[in-house]
């Protein structure tokens, strides 16, 4: 067991690279671990857990010093929502040993974090539950299905497939290939109803993707002369009404 004080270099300590390291002790917590010297200081003289807690306090802002086990502090202190002299209590949770900020009045009625609280939940019955669906930066629904679903293979790493494809597969009653396209009749990716889906392949979805561009595009040029006709309608009726006032 190295003693306080004791340097090495990362090979002989496991480590990938060849820098120098220092047996520490954390000043928040006293832990010790090898922390790398840069010009021949140590690093950080707190480990990470003491370095997170110092910088984020559980939504709360950054207080002048580590809070110490049962601490006292106001939401106006905390920089907190809510009333501002509601007072809250800093506290392990004694599943995981993360400490966070609770609210006084509920001390003991929620001794876990939310976290381990929600832990091994799945779907409804976990409090961070959103209904399972969430909108990708393309503005396509994602939906989240389980191994237990038959279209689980259909699903990204993170368990979740796209709505469209989904409700295809249900009315086909098999999953899709990775090769078939599905296509919206109406161009809105969040109109998923089987009558306004249809599967294609990729050659095919690129075209029906064209047509729909230079329609869109043709629409767009109609709607603009309108709007230049109306515009000058409206030049003329203000002139004629003019001659009234």
């Amino acid at each position: 067991m190295p003693v306080i004080g004791d340097i090495k270099y990362g090979h002989e300590i496991g480590r990938k690279n060849s820098m120098r390291f220092q047996w520490c002790a954390c000043v928040g917590c006293g832990k010790e671990r090898w922390v790398t010297l840069v010009k021949g200081k140590t690093e950080n003289d707190k480990c990470v857990a003491c370095c997170k807690i110092g910088m984020k306090l559980t939504h709360a802002k950054q207080l002048d010093h580590i809070p110490i086990i049962d601490e006292i502090r106001t939401n106006k202190e905390l920089g907190l929502r809510g009333k501002p002299n509601s007072k809250n209590i800093w506290e392990l949770c004694p599943n995981c040993g993360v400490p966070r900020w609770v609210q006084l009045k509920a001390k003991g009625k929620y001794p876990k974090c939310r976290k381990c609280l929600n832990k091994g939940k799945i779907g409804k019955v976990n409090g961070m539950w959103k209904g399972g669906k969430k909108l990708n930066h393309k503005g396509y629904i994602l939906v989240r299905v389980y191994p237990d679903n038959p279209y689980y293979e259909m699903a990204n790493p993170a368990g979740y497939v796209f709505e469209h494809r989904l409700v295809m597969a249900q009315h086909l009653g098999r999953c899709l290939h990775d090769w078939e396209e599905v296509h919206h009749r109406d161009s809105i990716k969040t109109h998923n109803t089987p009558d306004n889906l249809f599967v294609t392949d990729a050659s095919n979805h690129n075209k029906l993707v064209e047509q729909v561009l230079k329609y869109q595009e043709s629409e767009i040029k109609d709607l603009k002369s309108r709007v230049t006709l109306l515009e000058a309608e409206n030049t003329v009726l203000k002139t004629d009404m003019s001659e009234f006032v």
